[in-house]
Parts: structure tokens; sequence; C-alpha cells
């Protein structure tokens, strides 16, 4: 025997209950052994164990088997084992071995619980034994250099398959949405993981947005809030601001459930987080965190093109509906300049007739060709008439233009309806019965008045009943007056049985320039700024016109409202 090793007292010479046979075989023992009092500390360690942690013996006991667990969660994995161990006896499995550079090797661990022995000493002889009793006994045996790289080789083929399939998902669908489901699914089933949740930042409303989501969690485990991420878990957000991984662990009953929260960068921007939930906790060791890394950044940067083709597709949508919209203006221009080029046109007809009348009749006249006075009165009253038309057409050009350069006033007061109304239906008596029309009027209230502009409401009256006569060839004409009680309006409605209103063009009725039909300014004359002009009229003075139609040949509706004024009783 080496006369040093007798010199040198056995680390297992202190411990109770080992014979002399058992002490010797722990001290020489080819494989790591560890003894564990009651209070799972270290009570020794053989020579054999000494050497693989790279630790003098005598300075581990006190410590706990946790100090050789190579795990970010490692007091929890040591209660986990022991558990296992006072319920079954034993446990087995592989671990990564800390050594004393802070390196990782993975071995073999087998813990057995030592039963109480009855040596017939009783309680009072243990009890008088000051040196501490075994109740466990550890065995740590090296897998082997060979078969260490073989497992890593074996994880690394591992991790590679999944970073590719990863890879292959990025691309998988022009869809964001898609696309990030299918990630989060290769994530769990690549690495052998229970759960991925992946989270969008969108920077316009500055919160995250769940865009990809996979499980396979049993939904008998339940977990608590902090582990399942939202846009509002603390450690997701952590994990956004730090830019760094931020990992949160938990106890169940036969295993540990660890969750990371990895923000997923690209150009050097956040653009998300990926949060990752194993059950089996030691499967997300710090040995995996730059895989976890280069995952986020290859997810980061699918995230990142998924943002920049919705970009484009918004891009798109919108310079479309700029193109439709200016396709509208387009076309709405065109109508335009064609309806004011039929103005023109109309127009200059509208004036060279009631002209080239007025230099007729007055040729006749100069040359004498008329045979007395009552013919030469005659046609000077033609002359008059078709001067007052050309004045009427100038009046509607010149009423629109200072309509629109806003330079059109209307001086409002109070004035009686009835009066204002009988003036214009007699002027237009004449036009009535030269037509072969009736002409009914509703009775009025001498007293009813309202509040208007007197010259530019007999405007909109001779303009609006005129019309109606004009347009209606077969048939009558009314107006009616209702002033209901309580109501700030009164009513006035004219009602023809003429040509009607087409219902497509409904729309053009109050645009310049425009009457239901381009070839009815000719047949029927007008410059077609009538309504229009009626429209400017009775709005600055506070009212509202509505026409209606219910389709061509069935007549129309022209439903004004003017504001009512008080009794001219009071």
């Amino acid at each position: 025997m080496n006369p040093l090793r007798q010199m040198l007292p056995s680390p297992s010479a202190q411990i109770q209950g080992l014979g002399e046979a058992l002490r010797e075989y722990f001290d020489r023992a080819p494989v790591g052994q560890i003894l564990l009092g009651m209070d799972r500390r270290i009570l020794a360690v053989n020579e054999a164990l000494s050497k693989l942690a790279g630790i003098n013996a005598s300075i581990l006991p006190g410590s706990f088997l946790r100090r050789f667990l190579w795990s970010e969660e490692a007091g929890d994995l040591e209660d986990r084992i022991f558990q296992e161990v006072d319920r079954d006896g034993r446990w087995l499995g592989e671990v990564d071995f800390r050594s004393s550079l802070g390196d990782s090797c993975p071995m073999t661990l087998a813990i057995a619980a030592v039963a109480e022995a009855d040596d017939g000493a009783g309680a009072q002889g243990r009890a008088q034994d000051k040196r501490p009793v075994v109740r466990y006994v550890a065995t740590v045996v090296e897998m082997g250099q060979q078969r260490w790289i073989e497992a890593e080789s074996f994880r690394r083929a591992q991790e590679l398959a999944a970073f590719a399939a990863i890879a292959v998902a990025t691309g998988s669908s022009h869809d964001p949405q898609e696309m990030l489901g299918a990630v989060s699914r290769q994530v769990v089933e690549g690495l052998g993981m229970d759960a991925c949740w992946i989270q969008r930042y969108d920077s316009q409303e500055s919160a995250l947005r769940l865009v990809g989501e996979a499980s396979y969690l049993n939904p008998s485990i339940k977990l608590s809030p902090r582990m399942i991420p939202d846009a509002i878990n603390p450690a997701v957000l952590k994990a956004m601001q730090t830019r760094e991984l931020v990992a949160e662990s938990e106890l169940l009953d036969r295993s540990i459930a660890t969750v990371v929260h990895v923000p997923l960068l690209a150009q050097d921007e956040v653009v998300g987080v990926i949060s990752i939930l194993s059950i089996a906790g030691e499967k997300l060791s710090a040995r995996e965190s730059d895989l976890l890394r280069a995952v986020s950044y290859q997810i980061g940067t699918a995230v990142q093109n998924a943002r920049l083709v919705e970009s484009v597709r918004q891009h798109e949508t919108e310079l479309q509906e700029k193109n439709d919209q200016l396709q509208q203006v387009v076309e709405r221009l065109r109508a335009a300049d064609k309806m004011k080029s039929d103005f023109l046109a109309n127009t200059s007809h509208e004036l060279r007739t009631p002209l080239n009348s007025i230099i007729g009749f007055l040729n006749l006249i100069i040359d004498g060709l008329c045979r007395d006075e009552a013919e030469q009165a005659e046609l000077l009253g033609h002359a008059l008439a078709s001067s007052r038309n050309l004045l009427n057409l100038i009046n509607d050009v010149l009423d629109l233009s200072r309509i629109e350069a806003g330079r059109l006033e209307v001086e409002m007061e109070q004035v009686r309806l009835q009066p204002i109304l009988a003036d214009v239906l007699g002027s237009l008596e004449v036009q009535t019965r030269e037509k072969g029309l009736e002409l009914f009027q509703t009775e009025v209230d001498p007293d009813l008045a309202v509040q208007a502009d007197a010259a530019r409401l007999r405007q909109i009256l001779v303009n609006v009943v005129g019309n109606a006569i004009k347009f209606t060839k077969i048939g009558s004409v009314s107006v009616s007056v209702e002033a209901a009680a309580g109501s700030p309006y009164v009513d006035i409605e004219v009602r023809d049985t003429g040509i009607g209103i087409p219902l497509n063009r409904r729309e053009f009725l109050f645009q310049k320039f425009s009457q239901a039909d381009s070839s009815m300014t000719r047949k029927f004359g007008g410059s077609g700024l009538g309504l229009v002009i009626v429209k400017q009229l009775i709005e600055m003075m506070g009212g509202t016109v509505v026409v209606e139609s219910p389709g061509e040949g069935l007549g129309t509706t022209v439903s004004m409202s003017v504001v009512r004024g008080r009794s001219t009783d009071s």
C-alpha cells in the first residue's frame, strides 16, 4: 500500500455504518461514487469522483449534488431527482456533469436510497455515535469520449435538420400568417419542444400581436399565467427591451417546465418575440442558447420579410385605389367638359334664336312691310317677348357666375308668401292656357310669412313652376303649400304630369349645364342652369330643395322648404 495513502485518513473513515470491506470498495471503486446524508448533503466522495470533477475530495463534504449538475435550474432538477428516489428507491439517467473548469460532459448518474439497518445496537446506540449516517449512494459513470462524440454528433445533426426545416418553413407561403404558423410547428417538431408562440411587433400600434402558434401540450398540464406568453407578459417585454434571452421555470409534479423568450432581430431592429416551452426543462439548458439565437435571427428575418411583403401589397392596393379615383375624376372631367361644350352650343343657339327673331321683326317694321298699326304692334310684342327670353338666359348665366364667385347676396326679410305666389302663377297662366294645361293651387293663408329675399324667392318659384309647365304636354301642374304647426319651415310642393326624369339621370339634375337629357335643351330650350341656381339660392336662404320622379313619363315633384317667419298678425 502507498505509504502516503496510509498516512492520510480515508474519505469514508468518518461515515457511520460502513464496514471495512465496503469502505475499501468505496475508496478504490473505478467509477465515481458519492455518499449523501439525510439532508442530501455530500458526506464523502471517492478518488474516482474527485478526478472526474477535478476537485479535491476534502472540500466537497457539506455541499449538494447540484454543484455537479450543468443546468440553469440545477436546484429544481436535484429536487426532482430526489423526489423520485424517495418514491421509487432509485433514479437512473443521463446528466451534464460540471467540472471544476466550468465545462460539462454527459455522464450516467445512478442514485439509490439506503434503508436504515437494524444492527441490534438500537436507537440509543446510534444516537451516541456522532458519525454521519449515509442515506443515499450516488454513482457517476463517464459515458466515454467516443459515446459522447456520437451523442454530440447526433444532437448536432438533429439541430441542423431542425434548422433546415425552419428555413424551408420561412419560405413556405407568401401569406405571413400561414408562413409563421408553419415556422412555429417546425420549431416544436424539429427541436422536440412542447409549444411555440411567435409574436410580431406592430410599430404603428406599439404592441405585440400573435401571428404564429403551435402546441402539443397535454391538456391535463396546468401552467401558471406567467408561463403563457402574451403581449403584456413581463418576461416577453423584458426580452424585447434587453434584446436578450429570458427564461422562466416552474416546478410541476414530475418535471420542470421552462419557457424561453428570445427577441426576433432583423437588421438590429426588434421585430417580435419567439417563446418556446419545454416540460422537460433540461432540454432548454444553456448550451441550446446559441441554437435558439440562430433560430431567432432566421425567424426575425422572415418576420421582417413578411412585413415588407405586406407593405408592398398595401402600397399596391393604395396605388390601385388612387388610380381608380383618378380614373373617376378623369371621367367626371370628361363628362363636365362635354356638358360645358353642350352648354356653349345650346346657349349660342338660345342666344341666336331670340336675336334673329328680334332682328327679323324690327326689319319688317323698318322696311314698312306691316299692313297696319295692329300688325306692327304685334311684331313689336313678339320682339319684346324674345328680348325678355334673351334677358332671362343672360341673367341665369350671370347669377350662377356671381354665386360661384361668392358675390351674390340675398337680403333676408319677412315676406308674405301668398302675394308672391299669386303674382308668379298669374304671370305663368298665359303659358298654361296656351298648352291646354290645368293649373291648380291650394289655398294659402294670407298672413303666412317666410324669411327670404322676396326677389330671389320669386325667381325660384318662376323657375320651378315654369319648368313644370315647359316639360308637361298633357295634364296639369299643381302648387301646394303646407305650414305644419310647430314646424320651423314652410313646405312648397310643385307637382306635374310631364315627361318625368329617367332614373339614370337623377344625379345630374343639380349639375351645371345639364338637363335630365342633353337633347332636352334643344327640344325644350333653356340653359340647363335653372335647378342649379334654384338649389344655390334656396340654400343661401336656409332652405332645401328635393326633386323626385318615379321615372320617365311619370311626372315630377319638386319639394322646397323655406324658413318660416313670424305671423304678420303679431
